[in-house]
């Protein structure tokens, strides 16, 4: 009859198997963090309101101004007209204006729109030339549509054009336009620098995430001052 025998892990070498299968599974966290420290950094990033490209909506198809509006022709002709993503993302949260009404010619550069924020303001120009046909009353009314989809449902204005191809001929299109907004927020980090140092340097720290990285909706907490040198240096610069 086979006899039980006990052994006792602590009197062999079964404690050190067992230490190092217990020191090798607590490194399992840490190279999962290694591994994936990229997408947690983006996570990171994301909960804070980094202002990145990624992070911007930038449709292909679309032609985007100098001066942060978008335009694409319809089938029936008619250009539909809106702001983009980079623009809403800067202001945060507003109300709009119209300027202009429905069967009023329209030049390309003129103000169409109003982007208004409390005290502050925007203008916001019309893409194109052309005779306005209808502007989109559900914005105007709801402007968290403009925000939630300003390409889709936020469109605010459509326009029968009347010179299209000489006013989209230096506009940006596809993967050019996705490099050159890119262009224009390390242009817009440039403009903020002077505009604060000007206006209220003490907002500098409050502009920028750690590491110098730009934070979404920053110009709702600036000045009114900052906003007329948005409009008039950064926004009317290549127009």
């Amino acid at each position: 009859m086979e006899t039980f025998h006990y052994y006792n892990i602590f009197e062999t070498k079964g404690i050190e198997y067992l230490i190092t299968v217990v020191f090798f599974l607590s490194l399992i966290p840490f190279w999962i963090i290694l591994n994936n420290r990229d997408k947690i950094a983006k996570g990171i990033k994301k909960a804070l309101g980094v202002l990145s490209v990624s992070k911007l909506r930038i449709p292909q198809g679309i032609f985007y101004s100098p001066g942060h509006t978008w335009t694409y022709l319809r089938r029936n002709g008619t250009a539909r007209v809106g702001v983009d993503d980079l623009l809403l993302s800067i202001t945060g949260p507003f109300t709009l204006n119209a300027v202009a009404e429905s069967g009023t010619a329209v030049s390309k550069g003129e103000v169409i729109a109003r982007i208004v924020q409390q005290d502050k303001e925007l203008a916001i120009k019309s893409p194109v030339s052309g005779v306005l046909k209808s502007a989109n009353q559900s914005i105007f009314e709801h402007p968290e549509v403009l925000m939630d989809d300003p390409y889709g449902t936020g469109w605010m204005f459509e326009i029968k054009p009347s010179a299209w191809k000489e006013d989209t001929a230096a506009y940006y299109l596809a993967d050019e336009a996705v490099r050159w907004t890119g262009e224009e927020l390390g242009r817009f980090k440039d403009f903020l620098a002077g505009s604060l140092q000007r206006h209220d340097e003490t907002q500098s720290l409050l502009a920028l995430q750690d590491g110098g990285e730009l934070r979404e909706h920053l110009l709702a907490d600036l000045p009114k001052e900052v906003w007329m040198d948005f409009e008039h240096e950064f926004l009317a610069s290549k127009n």
